[in-house]
């Protein structure tokens, strides 16, 4: 009897999903794609191999496809990727119809948090509206100092740590780096001023930046294995545990973050109850130091402010230094395209002299007047959009220009790296050209075909933050060193560029470096 109810429960099952999964993929008929998805692995089977060739193999598929919509089952989650910008458009700039996809996005909610790179609906806008302010031009003008002095300070640590003309990969300096920034601009909390021993603040910054990469890693994986979504089979599987040991290496970091900067806030408060001056209260806007009650943090655990809850406040601390390694991975790009095209790199360092050599500028307007290297970030983020696709799940139906129609419920794959490499509006797509920025030549060019922060509604709130201090980070580097290519990063054809979560060269971005004369 009970064998006879459990056939007839699974058949009962088996038919209902068979009639559902024959319903959705109807809905995606119209469209080219690879055929016949299969029950739990979808089409993820022709992604399946070596970690090395994801990027190759999708590549392959959308070519094989495109360049139009191209639907593609991510196990049991029906998907359409765009390349064009003229159908990245509705979905990038909907302010009601689109939202990020659960599934997707989950899997980084261990490491990166329930933060505003993948909250919806309410929640979402509450915090993008508390923490907006933190972001505001006026606040982020004060940055530039704080940029452009650790920038000066890790050039020169560069040129001392490492032997002049020895192949290494900057990307592996750069991560500690970029978080050290956060730290004294979005926190307030300076970690050269900090009790806490040199090395042991180096360490730690270490194993952060060690756990986020390989988190990355894990997020790729568990995205091409579908079932390893399921979050039940993910906890009880080897990738599941150690994933575990990272969520808590950053975990610890967060409390201990927020400690150091209750204690700072509360030693604030009794200066001021005591009627003491605070340092900061009396800087002007070109001060080098960033005064606490602009912070992120301060806005954050501000007892006036009641928009996030302590928790909530955790989840974005854990945002924010998540992301970190998109900028320090872009960076890292930066400076292998600028090794490799040394007439660009040697006209960035002529602007640089230029600009240095001007006295009575301010940090700001200093980094404001580098046209030229703000060209050259434009370009390697064209080239390398280090976060390689955004994901939207459409709540109602939407038209397409070539009035294609993606049904309700799909999840949208915006690929940027395909959309930044459109020959309609990027000629000689693959070249290195910087000033295809010029203001004349962007001029009439779709103002989605390149979006390495997203754009819409929910574009990066950090994407003026990341250009100042990338801007500082190259200036620095090329007054003080030359940047040739290192091992295997010799020439473009030899990058072997790939993505896990973001884009990155595999092997490292090798470098080598050499004092200027």
């Amino acid at each position: 009897m009970i064998t006879a109810l459990a056939v007839v429960l699974v058949s009962l099952y088996l038919l209902v999903y068979a009639v559902d999964k024959a319903r959705r993929t109807s809905k995606l008929s119209h469209l080219p794609g690879p055929a016949y998805p299969l029950p739990i692995f979808g089409h993820v089977v022709h992604m399946l191999g070596p970690r090395e060739g994801y990027m190759r193999r999708g590549m392959a598929l959308w070519t094989l496809y495109g360049p139009g919509p191209v639907k593609f089952w991510l196990g049991e989650v029906p998907t359409v990727t765009l390349t064009r910008p003229e159908d990245v458009e509705p979905v990038l700039s909907s302010q009601s119809e689109v939202d990020k996809h659960d599934m997707l996005y989950s899997a980084t909610l261990g490491f990166f948090g329930n933060g505003l790179l993948t909250l919806n609906g309410k929640a979402w806008l509450a915090h993008r509206r508390a923490l907006t302010p933190a972001f505001h031009f006026r606040i982020l003008d004060r940055y530039a100092g704080v940029f452009t002095r650790r920038a000066a300070a890790f050039a020169a640590q560069l040129g001392t740590e490492v032997p002049a003309g020895q192949s290494f990969n900057i990307m592996s300096k750069m991560g500690a780096f970029v978080i050290g920034s956060l730290m004294e601009t979005a926190f307030g909390i300076n970690p050269d001023l900090s009790d806490t021993p040199r090395s042991e603040q180096s360490e730690q910054l270490h194993q952060l930046v060690r756990a986020a990469d390989e988190t990355y890693d894990m997020i790729a994986y568990r995205i091409l294995h579908p079932w390893l979504l399921a979050e039940r089979l993910f906890k009880l599987s080897a990738l599941g545990r150690r994933s575990r040991q990272h969520e808590a290496t950053i975990a610890k970091f967060v409390q201990h973050v927020i400690e150091v900067k209750r204690a700072q806030l509360q030693h604030r408060a009794a200066a001021v109850a005591r009627g003491e001056q605070v340092n900061g209260d009396d800087r002007d806007d070109d001060d080098d130091s960033v005064r606490e009650k602009f912070t992120f943090l301060d806005m954050a655990l501000s007892s006036k402010n009641n928009v996030m809850s302590d928790s909530e406040i955790i989840q974005e601390v854990r945002t924010l230094i998540a992301v970190q390694q998109t900028t320090a991975s872009t960076i890292s790009f930066i400076m292998v395209m600028l090794a490799l095209h040394p007439e660009v790199q040697e006209r960035a360092r002529a602007e640089v002299r230029e600009v240095n050599a001007i006295g009575g500028l301010s940090m700001l307007e200093r980094l404001k007047r580098l046209k030229y290297v703000e060209r050259v970030i434009k370009e390697t983020l064209r080239l390398f959009p280090v976060t390689t696709f955004f994901a939207r799940k459409l709540k109602k139906e939407m038209l397409l220009p070539d009035q294609k129609t993606l049904p309700a419920g799909v999840t949208v794959i915006v690929f940027m790296y395909l959309v930044h490499r459109d020959p309609r509006h990027w000629p000689l797509p693959e070249e290195f050209d910087p000033d295809r920025f010029l203001p004349e030549r962007c001029s009439g060019r779709h103002p989605y075909s390149y979006a390495p922060f997203s754009a819409g509604p929910r574009n990066c709130i950090g994407q003026r933050y990341a250009m100042l201090q990338m801007t500082a980070v190259v200036a620095a580097i090329l007054a003080r060193l030359r940047v040739r290519p290192g091992e295997g990063c010799e020439t473009r054809a030899a990058l072997r560029v790939n993505a896990d979560l973001f884009l990155k060269i595999e092997g490292g971005f090798n470098v080598r470096l050499e004092p200027v004369t």
